[in-house]
């Protein structure tokens, strides 16, 4: 039987991140924290007509899986509230 993997959203995986965004043919920027000097800023990504603004790599590249997957019409009307439905599930409906 193979080795489970598991892969834990850590600073160790921001480069990996990057490097992904970068074969996929985004330009990777910082837009500086004007307000906090000891903050990186928003990680942007950019190609073509598409911009991405995220706090860190990881979202970043999740919002670029986002894009690859479900287009620019990324939001679907109809679509299941699939968060709530995992929240429900792991912790109830909340009411006793």
């Amino acid at each position: 039987m193979p080795k489970q993997l598991r892969l834990v959203d850590a600073a160790n995986t921001h480069n990996p991140a990057l490097i992904v965004l970068k074969e996929q043919g985004f330009e990777l920027t910082l837009i500086p924290d004007e307000e906090d000097e000891f903050e990186l800023g928003l990680w942007c990504a950019k190609k073509e007509n598409v911009e991405l603004l995220a706090d860190d790599p990881l979202s970043l590249l999740g919002l670029a899986a986002i894009l690859q997957h479900r287009g620019i019409e990324w939001r679907k009307d109809g679509d299941e509230n699939a968060r709530a439905a995992v929240v429900e599930a792991t912790y109830g409906d909340g009411e006793d």
